[in-house]
């Protein structure tokens, strides 16, 4: 059985859970993606309307590497298919069903992922100790 998959240092400094004893410092760094491409030629129009509205979100919340574009393509070619075999009445197999939740939670697409990123902000509480000490 295998442990609790890495979090990604980029959504650890979102989060604001980064230590520095605790990053590996040979990690590689991939290009973020400023300018967001047109959808692969080969998604049909579900795959593309999905490409077309996470993509650039993903962009503006300055997460999507130059690298991450592949598991998006793959991502959105679930998705199709899975509108595919929805339209037709057809149910998913458990496979399919896994594979796609945990490309939605790769990409922050789940409530439980959502909620390991937070948007930088300071939370307002009522809890003294909620800042660790600083004032």
């Amino acid at each position: 059985m295998r442990g609790r998959k890495p979090t990604a240092p980029h959504l650890k400094l979102l989060a604001g859970t980064t230590r520095p004893d605790r990053e590996v410092s040979d990690a590689p760094q991939f290009d973020l993606i400023d300018e967001f491409p047109s959808p692969p030629q080969h998604l049909n129009v579900d795959g593309a309307e999905m490409w077309n509205r996470l993509g650039p979100q993903l962009v503006m919340a300055r997460v999507l590497q130059v690298v991450d574009l592949y598991a998006l393509e793959q991502l959105c070619y679930a998705w199709e298919r899975f509108r595919k075999k929805a339209k037709a009445g057809m149910d998913i197999t458990a496979a399919e069903d896994t594979a796609l939740k945990a490309l939605f939670s790769e990409f922050g697409m789940t409530a439980a992922s959502r909620r390991k990123v937070s948007s930088g902000e300071e939370k307002k509480s009522g809890n003294r100790f909620a800042r660790n000490g600083k004032r």
